[in-house]
C-alpha cells in the first residue's frame, strides 16, 4: 500500500506541472501529499494512498481544537478539483485527479484513504522523461498556491538552466489567474512577490528572484533566476549565505 512520509518525494510530469491549476491552495497541498504517497518504484502501482490526519495537520502546521472541523470540510473538497492538461492537436483535457476519498469521523481514526482518477496515473507514475521530483517537505510552509505552483515550476526548470523564462500569458494560466489581477501591479504583488517570499523564506531548498522583460514599455514576460539554498539563513538569490 503506498503510504505518506514527510521524507516521501513528489514525481510529476511536466506536462502535469504546466497545466492550468483551479485547486486552492488547501486541496492543492492535499493532492501534493497524496502523490508523494505514490510508490513510484514499484511496477503495479495501486491508485490508492493512505495519509494520516496527524500528518495532514502537520503540513499545514494546524495545532488548534478546530483542526478537525477544518479538515472534514477541506478534505471533501478534492473530489470537485479539476486540472485542465493540455492534449495533442490543441485538445484540452479535464481531469477530477481524486476520485474517493474514506477517513474515520472519530478523533481518534487518523487513517486516510484516497484514490486517484486512473486518467492522472500516466502524469505521476512510470515516467521515464520530462518530469520533475522533490521532496513533499519544501511544500511545509508555503502558505500561497502561487507558491506552490512557481516552486514547482523553479523546480522543473531548474536543471536546464538557473534562468528560466515564462510570458505573463503562460504564468496567469497556469496559476488561473488569467480573470483575475488584471493590473500587473496587482498581478506582482498578489501572485508574484508573494511566491519569492515564501519560496526564500519558508525553508524550501532552492533561493529564487525574478526580473520583468519589457517589450517597449509594456511587461510580457517574466525571467526568474533560481540557486540552491546553501543554508537555512540563505534567502536572497544576490547574497548567498552558507552559514
Amino acid at each position: 500500500m503506498n503510504k505518506y512520509d514527510i521524507s516521501n518525494y513528489v514525481v510529476q510530469s511536466n506536462e502535469l506541472i504546466t497545466s492550468e491549476w483551479k485547486m486552492d491552495r488547501i486541496t492543492l497541498k492535499l493532492f501534493e501529499m497524496a502523490v508523494s504517497a505514490v510508490d513510484v518504484g514499484r511496477k503495479n502501482v495501486s491508485n490508492v494512498v493512505l495519509l494520516n490526519k496527524s500528518d495532514v495537520f502537520q503540513m499545514f502546521q494546524a495545532d488548534d481544537k478546530d483542526k478537525y472541523t477544518r479538515f472534514n470540510k477541506h478534505i471533501k473538497k478534492l473530489l470537485n478539483q479539476v486540472v485542465e492538461i493540455k492534449l495533442q492537436n490543441d485538445r484540452l483535457g479535464a481531469i477530477v485527479p481524486i476520485t474517493y476519498i474514506e477517513w474515520g469521523s472519530k478523533y481518534d481514526d487518523q487513517r486516510v484513504e484516497l484514490r486517484f482518477n486512473e486518467l492522472i496515473m500516466p502524469y505521476i507514475v512510470q515516467l521515464k522523461e520530462k518530469f520533475t521530483k522533490y521532496k513533499i517537505s519544501n511544500l511545509i510552509k508555503l502558505s500561497s498556491k502561487y507558491s506552490i505552483i512557481i516552486y514547482k515550476l523553479a523546480k522543473m526548470d531548474y536543471w536546464k538552466s538557473s534562468r528560466i523564462v515564462y510570458t505573463i500569458k503562460e504564468l496567469r494560466k497556469i496559476t488561473d489567474t488569467t480573470n483575475e489581477y488584471q493590473r500587473f501591479e496587482a498581478f506582482e504583488r498578489r501572485v508574484l512577490k508573494v511566491a519569492m517570499d515564501e519560496i526564500n523564506n519558508g525553508g524550501t531548498d532552492i533561493v529564487i528572484s525574478y526580473e520583468k522583460i519589457k517589450v517597449g514599455r509594456r511587461i510580457t514576460a517574466i525571467e526568474f533566476k533560481v540557486r540552491d539554498r546553501l543554508s537555512y539563513k540563505d534567502n536572497d538569490y544576490f547574497k548567498p549565505r552558507s552559514i
